[in-house]
């Protein structure tokens, strides 16, 4: 910092590095929690790789191409971010993201399973044209709990059944999309 306490202008160059790189974060959490092909393929630079779990090593775009009818397939999910630790390098940035995932999978005689997942995104994000997207991302599992599925809603506190409860949707029809 300057002696009169404002920014120079690469802390700030920092500072807005950091924050676009974490919205392409949050835009992939809503993109693939909503089964958002177009926006989830907007976190990712046309020749990144992706690394998924074992399942998949190769183009992140080929990888959402695949993701998507899966995950439309399936019942609620969501993945929340935790912290991110950005170590920035001329247009590289080497990001770490913490995340739990919850998942609810169809079990094959019936009822359900209920998923929860934490691990960290290991990425590294190159700025091309002035953007901020994913070059590689390499996902790293730390630690997995499977229940079955038990719903109360709090106890009965809320019933889906009721008017004006909103459940998460996959795709446009959820009220995140809703601009009104």
């Amino acid at each position: 910092m300057t002696t009169d306490s404002t920014p120079s202008a690469a802390q700030l160059q920092r500072m807005l590095a950091r924050d676009e790189i974490r919205e392409v974060l949050a835009r992939y959490a809503r993109a693939v929690d909503r089964a958002d092909g177009p926006l989830l393929k907007s976190c990712y630079h046309p020749d990144a790789i992706e690394e998924h779990g074992g399942n998949y090593t190769g183009n992140a775009i080929e990888y959402v191409d695949g993701a998507i009818p899966r995950i439309l397939a399936m019942g609620t999910m969501q993945h929340l971010l935790g912290t991110s630790h950005i170590e920035l390098d001329g247009d590289v940035a080497w990001v770490e993201t913490y995340i739990w995932t919850f998942a609810r999978f169809a079990q094959a005689g019936g009822g359900s399973l209920d998923t929860f997942t934490g691990g960290r995104l290991v990425d590294r994000f190159e700025r091309r044209g002035g953007a901020w997207k994913i070059a590689h991302r390499r996902t790293v599992f730390d630690w997995n709990r499977d229940v079955a599925s038990a719903e109360g809603w709090c106890n009965g506190l809320f019933d889906p059944a009721k008017p004006g409860m909103h459940l998460g949707r996959k795709g446009a029809s959820d009220l995140s999309y809703d601009r009104g």
